[in-house]
């Protein structure tokens, strides 16, 4: 009885990979290029990380300048490092709601399916 019901679950699964344009393409594998492939997307994660640090640096700036705009005297340290700080935090907080988050893994599926050309 196990062994069938194990069987009609893979014959589900072929069936449901082959009609979302799945197949079951095994890769061989190739411990070179996958090495390779690791080294690349460490450089891109770094790369990926310098660009988020511009772009909060980006956010700072905005804040300096929309708050330094409200006076006659220029922002001391102390509150350059707080506004900045401040403005970062909940520039982060705002990506973390569920709603951005889930924007983001929509947009992200929507750029992974064109770059693959995945069947939907």
């Amino acid at each position: 009885m196990e062994k069938a019901i194990i069987e009609t679950f893979n014959q589900i699964l072929l069936i449901s990979k082959d009609s979302l344009g799945m197949s079951e393409e095994k890769k061989s594998w190739n411990q070179e290029n996958f090495d390779q492939l690791m080294k690349e997307s460490h450089a891109e994660l770094l790369s990926l990380r310098v660009e988020l640090q511009k772009l909060l640096v980006r956010f700072g700036l905005r804040a300096l300048k929309t708050y330094q705009a409200a006076r006659n005297y220029p922002l001391r340290p102390n509150e350059i490092a707080h506004l900045v700080k401040y403005e970062i935090e909940n520039a982060i907080h705002d990506v973390s709601e569920q709603d951005s988050k889930d924007e983001i893994i929509k947009q992200a599926r929507i750029e992974w399916e064109k770059e693959h050309k995945v069947a939907q």
